[in-house]
């Protein structure tokens, strides 16, 4: 009789197949496995204990329970973390965005900052910086900033407003000029007037409709008005 080649009698291992009773061994030699695995219990079908048709087993009920509110507590959690990410980008933006302010070295470069750097800078699609009349000859000769009529602020966001935040906007405020039709969510911040610069307003616009929206924090928004604020009144205080 010939002899099986080596090679013929080599056979592939098979894997083995975990039965119910493996598992149950292996709970009954570690009892403390679900304790150290709790995630386990979400998605485990408690028993049910049948003691009398007139009797309702509650614990299933517990159980079912319980389970929602980990999923709800894990859902509140990922929005929680998501949220301080999101605000720690926003504000490492920010401070971005005002050590270039910072940096400017005479009020037209200053103003362009703010409009045009600011843009990219923030994650936005427009930025306008806009002055009420009366102005001196140092705004008008100035580019990139937009003068207007005294008490246009007042009207457009009323006498007790510092921050309006609009999102999924149809028609843009006029002081984002040739953006307008681009912006579909809009923060005006009142830069109130300092020692020489005259009542202004910061606009931030987007076209992602939900960017900015009621009820948001104005932190942000409000610490960059106040900065403008006092870049207006350095570069102004400069030529006198």
């Amino acid at each position: 009789m010939d002899k099986e080649s080596p090679v013929q009698s080599r056979q592939e291992p098979q894997e083995r197949q975990i039965s119910p009773n493996d598992v149950r061994a292996y709970l009954a030699a570690n009892p403390g496995f679900l304790v150290e695995n709790p995630d386990l219990l979400r998605t485990l079908t408690p028993p049910r204990y049948q003691t009398g048709s007139n009797v309702v087993d509650f614990q299933s009920f517990v159980v079912s329970n319980l389970q929602t509110a980990l999923a709800r507590a894990d859902s509140l959690r990922d929005d929680l973390i998501a949220a301080s990410r999101s605000n720690l980008a926003s504000q490492q933006q920010v401070h971005m965005a005002v050590l270039a302010a910072l940096d400017a070295l005479d009020f037209d470069h200053f103003v362009h900052t703010v409009t045009g750097d600011w843009v990219d800078m923030l994650g936005l699609d427009a930025v306008a910086l806009a002055v009420e009349a009366p102005v001196s000859d140092q705004y008008r000769n100035s580019h990139n900033l937009r003068l207007l009529a005294s008490g246009y602020i007042d009207a457009l966001m009323g006498r007790d407003q510092a921050v309006v935040l609009r999102g999924g906007v149809l028609e843009a405020s006029d002081v984002f000029g040739p953006a307008a039709s681009l912006v579909r969510a809009e923060a005006l911040v009142r830069v109130p007037p300092g020692r020489i610069s005259p009542p202004a307003l910061l606009a931030m616009g987007s076209r992602d409709p939900a960017a900015f929206a009621p009820g948001q924090g104005t932190e942000l928004v409000r610490f960059l008005a106040a900065v403008v604020q006092r870049g207006l009144d350095r570069w102004l205080g400069a030529g006198k």
